[in-house]
């Protein structure tokens, strides 16, 4: 990208990638440390809690779900999360093969369209990032996002719910709290929605932590 870390363009609106080493693994380091790491994150604070809390209500509460053999859907609970954040992570591995890091707000768009014709130009098209609309746009990426991601969220808040009613309150509200900065960061530019992401991964892997808790339990572990 050359020293003054300016981005260069193609002709057809792209970023030049000439410059940029893109020929590296397929899954890189980063790749899997952002699936394990965070998660044994949750998982420390999830157990912190439930040694510091109301352990006798949680284990009340788990053994009837344990007699029923549910804890095989908390266990699912935590496979869902690992999908998700697998089929969120995938795209954007593949996103340093087009996008360098400093492409700014070119980077929050999933995809990259072009015309088709005979008579058709060859620029890529993306969404407008300038002004207004271009704030519009990405407080609606936010919005997709969230959808993108908070599965884990809808399914945890009545499993884990039943499990650690009051923790999971705390979590929705911080699960609020994040979806709210990151869409009011993202609407001030690429990068700023950083603070509000981290938020909703803490609520994300602390709910997978609580069912994964359920499920070591189910299995004579704790």
């Amino acid at each position: 990208m050359g020293s003054d870390n300016k981005l260069k363009l193609k002709p057809d609106g792209m970023p030049d990638m000439s410059d940029e080493k893109t020929d590296g693994p397929m899954y890189p380091p980063i790749f899997w440390g952002f699936l394990i790491l965070p998660r044994l994150v949750g998982l420390a604070l999830s157990l912190a809690v439930y040694y510091m809390g109301s352990t006798a209500k949680y284990n009340a509460n788990m053994d009837l779900i344990i007699a029923r053999d549910m804890h095989w859907v908390y266990l699912g609970l935590v496979v869902l999360g690992v999908t998700i954040n697998w089929v969120n992570m995938f795209p954007a591995v593949l996103k340093a093969k087009i996008m360098p890091g400093n492409a700014g707000n070119l980077r929050s768009n999933p995809y990259v369209y072009k015309v088709i014709g005979e008579t058709s130009i060859q620029n890529k098209i993306v969404t407008d990032e300038a002004g207004d609309i271009g704030v519009y746009n990405r407080g609606n990426r936010s919005l997709h996002h969230m959808i993108e991601n908070f599965g884990v969220v809808l399914a945890g808040l009545f499993l884990v719910g039943s499990v650690f009613p009051f923790p999971t309150f705390c979590l929705m509200l911080l699960f609020m709290v994040g979806r709210i900065v990151h869409q009011i960061g993202y609407t001030k530019g690429y990068g700023s929605h950083a603070t509000g992401f981290m938020l909703h991964m803490i609520t994300v892997v602390v709910i997978e932590g609580f069912a994964m808790i359920v499920g070591l339990k189910g299995f004579g572990v704790l």
